[in-house]
């Protein structure tokens, strides 16, 4: 059991991190975003639809759900030339990346953190999401 060993999640090698990973998607997909939020040191870290509605994230939950209602809105690169807004405030602070798995688009974004940690989290998400790994 993990809480009886000395090794920590962020020390265990990739095949002992496997056989503990969770079965559902959603869980995947949180477990792998915490993770890469603590290790590439963002705020907060998120999976949103084009929509902008927060399908997974870490961080402070409210933070997530804001920083996905933005998500599409960055995406696009809207700006406004003549007085800052909120979203001009946001933007600055954060990152979107679009990823289409499986011909479906979402929005990875993290706000702070490494840009190297953000691929890893694309490709973690890719993975988790693909169909080859569904069942």
């Amino acid at each position: 059991m993990l809480g009886q060993s000395d090794s920590s999640p962020t020390s265990l090698d990739r095949t002992e991190r496997r056989k503990l990973a969770p079965r559902d998607t959603l869980s995947a997909l949180s477990q792998l975003l915490d993770g890469v939020r603590r290790d590439g040191a963002f705020r907060t870290l998120l999976l949103a639809d084009p929509q902008g509605v927060l399908v997974a994230g870490a961080g402070v939950f409210s933070e997530c759900e804001e920083l996905a209602a933005y998500a599409p809105l960055v995406a696009r690169n809207v700006a406004n030339d003549t007085v800052p807004t909120r979203l001009d405030v946001v933007a600055r602070k954060m990152e979107v990346r679009r990823l289409t798995i499986d011909g479906i688009e979402v929005l990875l974004c993290g706000e702070g953190g490494e840009a190297d940690a953000l691929r890893r989290a694309a490709a973690g998400c890719a993975r988790i999401l693909g169909s080859r790994n569904r069942r």
